[in-house]
């Protein structure tokens, strides 16, 4: 098990899609910060005067909170939840992680553990501990670089408590297991990069969009879509605050058992070339 963990790690440190990655990370967080931070700049009072104008005139100001839900305040935390919920990281990591998860199977060096009689589950999970390793490196990269360029330029920290914040981290990991999990489920399903990551990208958005359509006719519809793994980076922080943490970790947790045990049984029955 050692050795095949040591191989896995090795295998991700030359991983070049995971360095060009990475480096869009990076270059990307820091990018959209500066693009938040010049809205704030330039907009901030044509948005008061929107908001007194549509109660001045009885107008509804949902639509434009809707909108300004997606930009963070003024504030460090606002940018750390923006970032965990933007969708940069699922983009991102999908293409790196699908294209570093299906490596091996282009390459044909899956099959000298599984010829050296290693047993499959070994194989399995720590190709997933790598893939965990390889969302986590670009989510840091996206999110530490848009961060640390926010520090420089927003106002204050933000008002959020310490108790809020640990757990809104604990739930930010486990959907990013969940997510690197998801990733390993498809590779194992596809053997290639390209299949993976339009699945990975299609395949949740496809769902919402069919959910959103059936929702304007059974309201009761578009309380699934916060079950998505893709749209529960967005509800993190509102369910904590409401007192529902348990809904996410839960979500999370069912992804990550639900793909790791469909993952396995698909990787122990295939065949390796």
């Amino acid at each position: 098990m050692g050795g095949l963990i040591k191989t896995q790690l090795k295998l991700l440190s030359k991983s070049k899609s995971l360095i060009v990655c990475m480096i869009i990370a990076v270059a990307l967080g820091i990018t959209m910060t500066l693009i938040y931070n010049y809205f704030w700049e330039q907009r901030g009072d044509k948005i008061a005067m929107s908001y007194a104008l549509m109660r001045q005139y009885g107008m509804n100001t949902e639509l434009l909170d809707t909108a300004l839900d997606s930009i963070p305040q003024n504030n460090l935390w606002s940018y750390v939840n923006i970032f965990f919920s933007d969708g940069g990281i699922w983009l991102i990591s999908c293409c790196c992680g699908c294209a570093f998860l299906s490596s091996e199977y282009n390459m044909g060096t899956l099959k000298n553990p599984v010829s050296r009689g290693c047993k499959r589950w070994k194989v399995y999970f720590t190709k997933l501990l790598a893939g965990i390793i390889d969302v986590f490196l670009v989510a840091l990269a996206y999110v530490g670089s848009g961060t640390i360029t926010a520090a420089f330029v927003v106002k204050n920290n933000g008002t959020a408590g310490a108790g809020d914040i640990i757990v809104v981290m604990i739930c930010y990991i486990l959907l990013l297991i969940a997510m690197a999990s998801f990733f390993m489920l498809l590779t194992v399903l596809f053997h290639r990069t390209g299949f993976s990551a339009a699945a990975a990208i299609a395949g949740p958005m496809l769902i919402s969009s069919l959910l959103n359509v059936i929702a304007t006719v059974n309201e009761n519809a578009s309380t699934l879509s916060r079950y998505l793994l893709m749209e529960s980076f967005i509800t993190v922080e509102p369910s904590v605050l409401r007192g529902e943490t348990y809904i996410t970790i839960l979500t999370a947790l069912a992804y990550i058992i639900v793909t790791c045990t469909v993952g396995f049984l698909v990787f122990r029955r295939s065949e390796i070339k």
